[in-house]
């Protein structure tokens, strides 16, 4: 019995004890609703960039300027003023609209003068929550 390898009895080592430090700062560690996206990219000098969206693939922008700001006085006359939910839209369209066109389309929304459809929404849905 001595040589055969299954009856060797192997020893286990201790099982060692290791500590992790975590810096209670990490900002990996903080929800993302503690982290003001506004504070940390101003106080490092950077400004908001929206990303791609796959339904204006062109360079012209246009478009998509006109787009999210129409959605974001959409999304706060269906939502409510100072909804969380809208201030998406509000940083696109800031981001990526010179200010002359959103200080122009302020003027023209406010007379009421502005080719938009403030009601419009996409209907009813049909059928229950389950889609029956």
């Amino acid at each position: 019995m001595g040589n055969n390898p299954s009856s060797v009895k192997y020893e286990t080592n201790e099982k060692k004890k290791v500590t992790i430090v975590v810096d209670e700062d990490d900002p990996c560690l903080k929800k993302e609703d503690k982290i003001n996206k506004e504070d940390k990219f101003q106080s490092q000098g950077f400004k908001f960039s929206p990303g791609d969206d796959p339904r204006f693939q062109q360079q012209n922008q246009t478009q998509r300027c006109f787009v999210m700001y129409t959605d974001f006085y959409r999304c706060q006359h269906i939502l409510g003023e100072g909804s969380e939910a809208c201030t998406w839209f509000k940083d696109v369209f800031t981001s990526i609209c010179p200010r002359a066109w959103v200080e122009q389309w302020d003027e023209l929304r406010l007379s009421g003068r502005l080719p938009w459809h403030k009601y419009k929404t996409q209907g009813a849905f049909p059928g229950n929550k389950y889609g029956e």
